[in-house]
């Protein structure tokens, strides 16, 4: 993190309940799940350029330059959290985080980032229930108007950072009964319409961008891009378009190897990774084992 920055998004996200489940389910299997779930809220944040300052047991901290990545990423770690318990990813079952963040000033104390937005985000936090997103009216104020029309203050109370009233406020991130999940509709607009992800194959390509915002990959009929590897599925991978991110999701048995730009390689197995840049994806088996069943991506 830029040690010249005076001004950051601090992110607190907090399991809940953590004591409970240690107590119900015990120490090895209390240990493994909040570890695995503390890492997908990492990269969750680290897909949206956050940087993880800190985690303790079932707490994490963030820090972004970017008040809107911010606020994506406390969405998307609601939603991914609920996608991943699911899908069973978990052994104690659903998983449920609160989370609280504030953008404002910040100092240094070597390392260590102090001052007003650290503070006020633990204080915020201290107010979040379980599937909570709170704020404060700073931080509202800073992002786009139509990023979330349905804000709404919930307290006010004496600030710990100044001399004055905090005003908390809570961010929807789902809507219940007929109403639908809102977590990524209002944030694709925040996002530059331009984005867009061509996948490449066989000589035909296929664009995932805020209209086509979904791509299921995989040797069957019904896929969007078929794909004749020697170990490619019928319905072996999807790609969406949430958040103004482009997700790759594995759903075949022998699994995906990404390779990005930098030759970086990566094994997805039943998960859900980013997609920057550019690489080579493969399905089944690794782009050099099985050129047949390697496809070409490029975020642009």
């Amino acid at each position: 993190m830029d040690k010249s920055l005076t001004k950051l998004a601090i992110l607190f996200a907090d399991v809940s309940g953590s004591t409970r489940l240690y107590e119900q389910y015990g120490d090895t299997i209390a240990r493994a799940d909040l570890s695995a779930c503390i890492q997908l809220l990492a990269d969750i944040s680290s897909g949206l350029d956050g940087e993880t300052i800190k985690t303790i047991g079932d707490e994490i901290m963030c820090a972004f330059e970017d008040p809107v990545k911010a606020a994506l990423t406390s969405t998307e770690m609601q939603a991914g959290l609920r996608r991943a318990s699911e899908d069973g990813d978990f052994k104690m079952g659903d998983l449920h985080i609160k989370i609280g963040w504030h953008f404002g000033p910040i100092n240094w104390r070597g390392d260590e980032i102090i001052g007003e937005a650290p503070v006020t985000a633990q204080q915020v936090i201290g107010r979040a229930k379980a599937d909570e997103i709170l704020t404060t009216r700073q931080s509202i104020d800073a992002l786009p108007p139509a990023m979330f029309p349905n804000w709404h203050s919930i307290d006010r109370i004496e600030a710990e950072a100044w001399d004055g009233e905090l005003e908390v406020c809570k961010i929807p991130w789902e809507q219940t009964g007929e109403e639908t999940q809102i977590s990524s509709i209002p944030m694709a607009q925040m996002i530059p319409a331009k984005a867009k992800l061509t996948l490449s194959y066989d000589g035909t390509s296929f664009q995932v961008d805020a209209q086509q915002t979904r791509c299921r990959i995989g040797r069957g009929k019904t896929a969007d891009l078929r794909v004749n590897g020697n170990f490619t599925s019928r319905q072996h991978a999807e790609v969406t378009y949430r958040n103004g991110r482009f997700y790759l999701r594995d759903e075949s048995v022998n699994g995906i190897v990404l390779v990005d730009e930098e030759g970086k390689l990566k094994r997805l197995r039943r998960e859900e990774d980013v997609l920057n840049g550019s690489g080579v994806i493969g399905f089944g088996a690794s782009p050099d084992e099985d050129p047949g069943g390697a496809v070409r991506f490029e975020c642009g």
